[in-house]
């Protein structure tokens, strides 16, 4: 479904997209498909997301820090560091410089992944680590807790929905959402690379790669571990040597990811914010890139206050996937497809702008207008209007039903997470 509502963003991106008029982000698809107030509400949500995102692997990777000194060091310290180095690769203005070393980050996660499937099928769980949110925690509390011998209980699986897991299951269902939240950034990548075909290659074989990898992975990961399954994985190996190796591979990655987040977060903030209402410079002139050198640093300590005051990295991203990437991902794009359809359908001969006279001529109703637009097309095209009204409402509720699970399964968690000093 990720890859289908990419495919409606570059459907509709294709029809929008002009070289008198170009669509620039995904504020712009929002503002020719629904509105002015559709596209304020798509960029607060995408500025939003994309900073929760930083903050989320300000977390995640201020998690690999403090366990490779195994937790000796104050926790608060350790996303200060990831963040003043993602705070140098945010000043990256082009993603087309992200090209190269994203590629790279891509084969590094290649690697870390065959090396964690191979150091699990050979040594236990890292039960320690597996109390600070493995799948376990979120299922069944009782099935990682060791008894008063110190003896931790056997691995289980469960064929089904574990009995009272519903929470759980939801819970896991978001860590997916996140994996598959790249949507919202569609259309700054087609609107750089120009050539929208090459993208659609690009994302479905990405699409498939990904699903391919990650299918594999949980399979064999959830096979060899149980419910002591911990995310990220690599963190779950309980050979420290290993478990080093992989923290300190994928903060390459982590920087990326981080940089390209911030890059096109600050992006969003600049352009609708300083740009429409204080009526600052572009980018590309040189007081525009003075703005852009100073926001940085204001967007990557925001991300660092949010991953220090959050450090239940499972947690937060079930928190950021149900209330924003879901919706991003997909609740907005059949409502922009649904949308652009409709306008498009509804055009009757005579009806548009006329340049000589300076007005827009429409003989009906708004009403009537969108509704002939629904029913134009034929049934094949009445049947897709249909699927994409139950596609966003269906995307909506699960918005709603994911929240309740993220904060419910919150809820259940210790709070003492992290301490700042070791035993």
């Amino acid at each position: 479904m990720a890859g289908y509502s990419g495919y409606l963003v570059y459907r509709v991106f294709l029809g929008v997209d002009s070289h008198e008029f170009p669509a620039k982000n995904y504020g712009d698809l929002a503002f020719r498909t629904v509105g002015r107030y559709g596209r304020h509400i798509t960029n607060v949500c995408q500025g939003l997301a994309l900073l929760l995102l930083t903050g989320q692997v300000t977390i995640q990777f201020g998690q690999n820090i403090s366990q490779m000194s195994k937790f000796k060091l104050c926790y608060a310290v350790c996303p200060v560091i990831f963040a003043c180095a993602g705070f140098f690769v945010s000043q990256i203005r082009t993603l087309r410089a992200y090209g190269w070393i994203a590629n790279c980050a891509v084969w590094l996660n290649i690697f870390v992944i065959i090396m964690t499937m191979g150091i699990i099928a050979n040594s236990p769980p890292n039960y320690g680590v597996a109390t600070l949110g493995s799948a376990g925690s979120a299922v069944d509390p009782a099935s990682i807790t060791p008894d008063k011998d110190g003896n931790y209980p056997p691995i289980v699986h469960y064929n089904n929905i574990p009995p009272d897991g519903l929470i759980g299951s939801l819970n896991g269902m978001l860590s997916g959402v996140l994996a598959y939240a790249g949507v919202q950034l569609f259309v700054e990548f087609m609107a750089e690379m120009r050539r929208p075909r090459d993208f659609i290659k690009a994302m479905w074989g990405a699409q498939f790669f990904i699903y391919s990898i990650y299918l594999i992975y949980g399979c064999v990961i959830y096979y060899l571990q149980g419910q002591y399954s911990y995310n990220p994985s690599y963190q779950g190996v309980s050979a420290y040597g290993w478990q080093t190796a992989g923290n300190m591979i994928t903060l390459i990655g982590a920087l990326i990811a981080g940089g390209l987040y911030g890059n096109i977060g600050i992006k969003v903030v600049y352009n609708n914010i300083f740009l429409d209402i204080f009526k600052a410079p572009p980018l590309t002139t040189r007081v525009g890139k003075i703005i852009y050198a100073t926001l940085c640093p204001i967007w990557w300590i925001i991300a660092f206050v949010i991953a220090a005051a959050i450090p239940d990295y499972m947690g937060f991203v079930s928190v950021i996937s149900a209330s924003m990437l879901l919706n991003l991902t997909y609740s907005l794009p059949p409502l922009f497809a649904l949308s652009f359809d409709i306008q498009k359908n509804g055009i009757r001969q005579g009806d548009g702008f006329h340049p000589s006279t300076g007005r827009v001529v429409q003989d009906e109703s708004t009403v009537q207008r969108y509704m002939r637009g629904f029913l134009a097309g034929g049934m094949f095209q009445v049947s897709i209007n249909i699927w994409h009204i139950v596609y966003f409402l269906a995307s909506l509720s699960m918005c709603g039903l994911g929240m309740y699970a993220a904060v419910t399964g919150k809820s259940h968690l210790s709070r003492d997470k992290y301490v700042c000093c070791g035993d």
